[in-house]
């Protein structure tokens, strides 16, 4: 083999992500059939080794990442709101290092949340989107629903538990808008072909653990192989059920459509998605992830969940655009536009004072001196590092 084409098995060279209008996420990567070969082997043999589940875990609960005052800001809302549905579930939240506070620590407390720093459990740094499938491997509940930070439940979730499908096969995921290209490597990489099945969004994810614990061990193993896989896999979110596509383990995945809630922008009367909603096994919104315009930058009274949009049922079309806006005092922001076969909700109608409700719980958050001091300790944080060595 000549010195160019060993050079062009040993490649891997990532471009640009970009989305067709039917619906498929594309991907420019360079990757060569020696990487290929040798990322099949080396998840292979990390699955062979996988220990049988420990056991140790008990119970069911609810887990939430959230380090930092963005996602602290987001998960105060959450939490509340989960109270409100009437949710006895237990919540651990989860964080690194100095990402929080001991104040925002103890005020999480007298909520009965319980704090758990991932740094406390591994040797190594856990970073960014890899929190995830750690905090839920390492939580001590056996059953486990995990919500992001931002994504609000509009009724009590403890139903989703008792789903018949979810207890035989102990998982549910719940899918994202696109499929994967046929030529992406993870194809070859995992040995699977259905190349039309949807991708997940994991902003939610329900999870026995011993029922699924091989696969949860590989979904770690891929997040922390993020090199390769998250350039693939546009982050964390398919690491989930490529895992258990990878050991041809069976998941249920929810059939209905992720529909997006945002507003008719009056200008283009092009629609602006800001939030997914995503479904309960019988169709019902049982979640609102505000994952484009997050709580800690909503300024005090917007208002954003005006409608939501929806495939209408067996829709042959489906056409996506995502846009960037551009705004006055050069900050920007993405939004979605759904267009194609859809139809248009009333979100009030559907989930009446949801919003005011959360912004209700927003500026009380806002006012407290607690939220003060965290601000005061987040921006120092950013901008002076040492500062942190120097706090307890």
């Amino acid at each position: 083999m000549s010195t160019e084409s060993t050079k062009k098995a040993d490649s891997w060279k990532a471009g640009k992500t970009s989305f067709t209008e039917d619906g498929i996420r594309m991907i420019e990567l360079e990757a060569g059939s020696n990487v290929i070969k040798k990322l099949r082997e080396d998840w292979q043999a990390f699955a062979a080794a996988i220990p049988p589940y420990p056991g140790g875990f008990e119970g069911r609960g609810i887990v939430i990442c959230a380090g930092g005052l963005r996602y602290f800001t987001c998960a105060w809302i959450n939490i509340h709101v989960l109270k409100k549905t009437g949710c006895s579930l237990p919540i651990e939240v989860w964080y690194t290092g100095n990402e929080f506070t001991p104040e925002v620590i103890a005020t999480l407390t007298d909520l009965g949340v319980t704090c758990r720093n991932a740094n406390d459990h591994s040797k190594l740094p856990i970073d960014g989107l890899a929190l995830k499938p750690f905090a839920i491997l390492n939580t001590r509940f056996k059953e486990v629903l995990y919500l992001d930070a931002d994504n609000i439940c509009t009724a009590n979730p403890e139903q989703l538990f008792e789903n018949e499908t979810y207890r035989q096969g102990g998982t549910i995921f719940w899918p994202d808008i696109w499929v994967t290209d046929k030529n992406n490597p993870i194809w070859k990489i995992i040995d699977a072909s259905d190349y039309d099945s949807i991708e997940q969004e994991s902003g939610q994810i329900l999870i026995n653990k011993e029922t699924c614990w091989k696969e949860l061990n590989l979904c770690m193993y891929f997040n922390e192989q993020r090199q390769y896989y998250y350039t693939m896999l546009l982050g964390d979110k398919d690491t989930f059920r490529f895992a258990w596509k990878a050991l041809q383990s069976p998941y249920y995945m929810i059939p209905k459509p992720v529909a997006y809630c945002g507003y008719t922008n009056k200008n283009d009367n092009s629609f602006f998605g800001l939030s997914m909603a995503q479904h309960d096994p019988i169709g019902n919104i049982l979640f609102i992830h505000r994952n484009l315009l997050k709580w800690d930058i909503t300024a005090p009274g917007e208002t954003i969940w005006k409608e939501i949009r929806q495939f209408k049922a067996d829709a042959r079309q489906k056409v996506i655009n995502g846009k960037y806006i551009n705004t006055p005092n050069g900050l920007g922001f993405n939004v979605i536009d759904v267009q194609g076969e859809v139809e248009t909700l009333d979100f009030r109608h559907l989930l009446g004072d949801l919003e005011k409700e959360c912004l209700q719980i927003l500026n009380a958050l806002r006012d407290s001196p607690m939220y003060g001091r965290y601000l005061l300790h987040t921006y120092f944080c950013y901008f002076k590092p040492q500062y942190l060595h120097n706090t307890n």
